[in-house]
């Protein structure tokens, strides 16, 4: 396996805890607006109708969705980070090859070869499809 440079560590590390940040102001800025409509909600005495609560049931669902992902996101950087510090950031998690550095750099969470990732979305494709 091809060690990185420390420069190249670094580099991804930087992408990783900048990319973190956003995440976790991002994060925060979705709760205080939840917080706010769920104040403001309280506050109106004009309740709205159906179709309005429908709607604001709706928007609540997608931030709840919007949130979840990025947290996901949160361990999959919390992940890649303890890599980092074991030393083993390119290494592939099903094969144990190398994750190249231009794929790391391109998506710092990566976690699988490419060859292993492809193979992992073609056995998993269908649990990212709703289904009715």
């Amino acid at each position: 396996m091809t060690h990185l440079t420390q420069n190249e560590i670094e580099s991804i590390e930087n992408k990783l805890r900048n990319r973190q940040q956003e995440l976790l102001e991002e994060v925060r800025n979705e709760l205080d607006e939840r917080e706010d409509q769920h104040l403001a909600a309280l506050m109106g005495n004009d309740p709205g109708d159906n179709g309005d609560l429908s709607l604001a049931d709706e928007l609540a669902d997608l931030n709840i969705l919007r949130v979840d992902r990025q947290i996901k996101e949160l361990r999959a950087i919390e992940t890649k980070l303890a890599q980092i510090k074991e030393g083993n950031l390119n290494e592939c998690i099903d094969c144990g090859k190398e994750i190249g550095l231009q794929r790391l750099l391109a998506y710092p969470v990566a976690m699988r070869c490419v060859s292993c990732q492809e193979r992992h979305d073609q056995m998993y494709a269908h649990e990212a499809r709703p289904s009715l």
